[in-house]
């Protein structure tokens, strides 16, 4: 008799193909504009199928009037050669002139098609064939660029309004899988960086948990899902945790003893793979992988999962040259400090422009342990040349995650290495940055729009071989709190011991939205964190690690965590002591005086100098929820006079840690991260609280609490650390820390006169 009375096609499809490969199964049962994403209609053509780009719609939208976008597809053994046509699905903004907009698309450096952009309120379908041999085994680059005009608008703003998104239920490699569509043993581990997507661009997991299964097994699930998203980098993912393996693109994870998945219906026997009690298997027509690892114990369990991630770890990265690049570039090109890189090695190509508003996207890769501050800069060599006759109205300006760093004047020569812009390292965040450069190029004629010039004569030539980035050395010190990527997942302070991760029990969508955070955070860090699953039957947050619940769940430390997020008494002075004297704080544009001017001009001044202007957060901005937006929050416990003594000399001191990630409703809580890791905000965290607001994109982040340094275990007596914690007791940026100790000397001085006066020498 069956143990329940419906059982899945996904699960007896599964079930089926394990038997069929000689696998035994006994079957017991079964910022940017918001857009309205729902015109992207999902279309499909007849007996084919297809294999998705590995991004979501947020992540493939081509802004402004130009904008490039580099993607790299990883192509099994088995269907490379079948892989013969290119399926794009599109949607453009109304506001685009369809006779001077259009859309080119190339694979491994080869020009494949190109489309004019025609606006609408529908999607549009269009596909290219693909000359044999273009697309090789592993990694491919698939390259589009968007070229936008506005219809009737010539001003800057306009240019905000152009946008491509590509949609990613139906952009991707169609080709007939073959009338065989039954799942098929899998011997090599590389298929595991071509999961197919879903709908939405993400990438589905789905940790399947039998009726009775031990908890343990839910963790090891997890451990597995953190290395196959380290492996291929799968930054969107989607975690689901059900009782029977699904049926659409994505991957199925299924761990547990021997008896256990036998009183589950599953019983290994044979297998191809050279991991005892390993089962990779994969259907050909929608490409879903389902890995099964089994063993006698536990403790041999654990085992196999050290082998698979031991495997995974030394297998190759194959494919073009380009596609290679593109994949091992994902999160960034990682920073030397001291050694300058070019703009193309960052992949940003060399480009002639004839718009309004240049944009050009590039990321990098600092350290995890990077301390945040003003202590030194990072310079931008740009080699720009302008052609046209430019107007005097003409900037530069350099974004990280989001937020305005620099900016400097755009001459009507241009701009050339001999004036690098000085950016403070205040703005960027330990680990993955998103950055963008804009240069504006408006001339006279632009007051009398004619919309047919801009298909005319190239006003800027941006040379990225000679344009260079470079750091200033990094001071190597921990920073608790930080909701940063790389402090998500807290470490235990205990050796050896997995991080908690705690749930209310019965909290499906708590349970799943800690998983995706979990996931996507070791893809983005490539490091995979051992993690151990607590359901609370009651509120939860009584421990350091991770918790995930709703805010009428929480407890102890962590429902404080949130309750300083409604007190704007309790954030912390972050701007420093002497800022808004020095003009670093950020003013109102429209605030009047000659005060506000002489602190604009100050303003200007640090920021060619190198200085971040104060915090990015505005007093009438609040952190208050509201329905599917997501808080995450980090508190540390209070160090002993001891301990704060040893920090203060820059040694590492282990501290206990809450991050907190909490909605309205547990149901706020999945939707919100959803929404977090699909749109990419999750690099964009940072102070100890950020609150990602879904109503308009955005991250807010403060400080809440007063920090903690420590110095970097890979280097704690370095006097550049040591140096830097003596500046945090005084103030969070470097230039109120040098101001503090002028002032400190002086006094000093004077006193020390003042005494020798006194003595009468």
């Amino acid at each position: 008799m069956m143990k329940n009375s419906i059982v899945s096609t996904g699960s007896m499809c599964l079930k089926s193909a394990l038997l069929a490969a000689a696998v035994l199964t006994v079957p017991f049962g079964a910022n940017a504009q918001q857009l309205d994403l729902s015109v992207l209609e999902t279309k499909t053509e007849e007996r084919r199928t297809i294999r998705r780009l590995t991004a979501t719609a947020d992540q493939m939208r081509l802004e402004g009037e130009f904008s490039e976008l580099r993607l790299a597809l990883y192509a099994p053994r088995d269907e490379a050669l079948l892989y013969r046509k290119l399926q794009v699905d599109y949607l453009t903004t109304v506001s685009a002139a369809p006779e001077y907009s259009n859309l080119s698309v190339a694979i491994n450096g080869q020009f494949v098609g190109d489309i004019e952009l025609t606006s609408g309120e529908q999607a549009s379908l269009r596909s290219f064939d693909l000359p044999p041999g273009l697309i090789v085994e592993g990694f491919n680059e698939v390259r589009f660029v968007a070229r936008h005009k506005h219809r009737v608008d010539c001003t800057i703003p306009a240019t905000y309004e152009l946008w491509t998104v590509l949609n990613p239920a139906n952009t991707g490699l169609v080709f007939d899988p073959g009338a065989d569509t039954a799942p098929k043993l899998v011997s090599g581990l590389e298929v595991l960086r071509a999961i197919p997507n879903d709908v939405t661009g993400s990438t589905n997991f789905r940790l399947v948990q039998p009726a009775n299964m031990s908890m343990s097994n839910l963790d090891r699930s997890l451990a597995v899902a953190q290395a196959v998203a380290v492996f291929g980098k799968y930054q969107n993912p989607n975690i689901e945790i059900r009782t029977e393996p699904g049926t659409n693109a994505g991957m199925d994870i299924i761990v547990g003893t021997r008896a256990e998945l036998s009183k589950a219906g599953y019983a290994v026997g044979r297998t191809r793979s050279g991991i005892q009690g390993l089962v990779l298997m994969r259907s050909p027509e929608t490409g879903r992988l389902s890995l099964l690892i089994a063993a006698d114990s536990r403790p041999a369990l654990d085992h196999s999962i050290a082998q698979f991630q031991e495997a995974l770890s030394k297998l190759p990265i194959t494919g073009t040259q380009r596609g290679i690049k593109v994949f091992t570039t994902k999160f960034g090109y990682e920073i030397t400090p001291g050694t300058a890189v070019s703009l193309a090695e960052l992949g940003v190509s060399s480009q002639r422009f004839d718009g309004r508003l240049m944009q050009r996207d590039f990321s990098i890769r600092l350290p995890e342990d990077y301390f945040v501050g003003d202590y030194g800069k990072a310079t931008l060599s740009l080699d720009i040349e302008a052609f046209a006759n430019l107007s005097n109205a003409n900037r530069l300006q350099v974004f990280a995650n989001g937020a305005a760093l620099a900016s400097a004047e755009l001459t009507r020569e241009g701009i050339t290495s001999r004036s690098p812009v000085n950016i403070p390292l205040g703005g960027f965040s330990p680990g993955f940055n998103e950055l963008r450069i804009e240069v504006s190029s408006l001339t006279s004629e632009d007051e009398v729009c004619d919309v047919s010039s801009l298909n005319g004569v190239d006003r800027l030539a941006f040379e990225t071989s000679t344009s260079t980035i470079e750091f200033d050395s990094l001071a190597r010190m921990r920073v608790t709190p930080s909701v940063s990527p790389g402090n998500l997942l807290p470490q235990s302070t205990a050796d050896n011991r997995s991080t908690y991760i705690q749930v209310p029990s019965n909290d499906r969508n708590s349970l799943e939205a800690a998983a995706q955070l979990a996931v996507a955070a070791s893809a983005i860090n490539q490091i995979v964190q051992p993690v151990s699953l607590v359901m609370g039957a009651g509120d939860v947050g009584s421990q350091p690690g991770l918790i995930v619940a709703p805010v009428n769940r929480l407890s102890g430390l962590a429902k404080q965590a949130y309750t300083d997020t409604l007190q704007d008494t309790r954030r912390s002075a972050s701007r420093g002591h002497v800022a808004n004297f020095v003009g670093l704080e950020t003013l109102d544009a429209n605030e009047p005086g000659l005060w506000a001017d002489l602190r604009r001009y100050a303003n200007s001044a640090w920021r060619n100098m190198g200085f971040k202007l104060g915090s990015e957060f505005q007093t009438q901005k609040s952190f208050k929820l509201e329905k599917n937006d997501v808080l995450i929050s980090q508190r540390t416990t209070d160090l002993t006079p001891q301990e704060s003594w040893v920090a203060f000399f820059g040694a590492p001191v282990k501290q206990d840690v809450w991050t907190v990630v909490t909605g309205l409703t547990g149901d706020d809580v999945k939707s919100g991260v959803d929404t977090l890791l699909r749109e990419g905000r999750l690099a964009w965290l940072g102070g100890d609280t950020s609150l990602y607001k879904t109503s308009d994109n955005t991250v807010l982040s403060d400080r809440f609490s007063e920090a903690n340094y420590f110095a970097s275990l890979a280097n704690p007596s370095e006097l550049r650390n040591s140096r830097l914690v003596v500046a945090g007791v005084i103030s969070h940026n470097m230039l109120d820390f040098v101001v503090f100790m002028v002032l400190f000397g002086v006094v000093l001085a004077f006193s020390y006169y003042v005494a020798l006066r006194k003595s009468g020498r």
